[in-house]
């Protein structure tokens, strides 16, 4: 499972009996900071959440939203063709224990880091409520 990769892990796997493959999901974010030694990828799930908080159903959210943060960051490269951002995503650590992150669709890159967690889980209403 492509989030056991990384720290962090417990409230995703709390919502999904099990967690999806990202197949064709909207890339939202894709942000290179601290001179390069953090990469922040945001994306949104391929389907809402099978066991969502209280909090989330009150509030109406079909989009489970997730941030992941990359460090010691060791490789970054990034291409896209056009605006509309879907790729699949896969998520594993390679045989030097690197994380490696590979997007590939209308956007592509790949990043490798010595380290990453997930940083947000959100939820939101992504067009009208189901």
């Amino acid at each position: 499972m492509w989030c056991e990769a990384l720290e962090s892990n417990i409230f995703l796997v709390s919502l999904y009996g099990q967690v999806p493959e990202l197949k064709d999901v909207r890339i939202a974010e894709i942000n290179i900071r601290d001179e390069g030694r953090i990469v922040e990828v945001k994306f949104d799930m391929p389907h809402y959440a099978e066991m969502p908080p209280k909090k989330w159903v009150e509030l109406g959210g079909n989009t489970v939203a997730v941030r992941i943060d990359l460090w010691g960051i060791q490789e970054v490269t990034l291409g896209s063709g056009i605006s509309d951002y879907r790729a699949d995503i896969e998520i594993f650590k390679n045989e030097a224990d690197l994380i490696v992150v590979k997007i590939i669709g209308t956007v592509n890159a790949v990043i490798k880091a010595g380290a990453g967690m997930i940083q947000t889980v959100t939820s939101y209403c992504n067009g009208m409520p189901e």
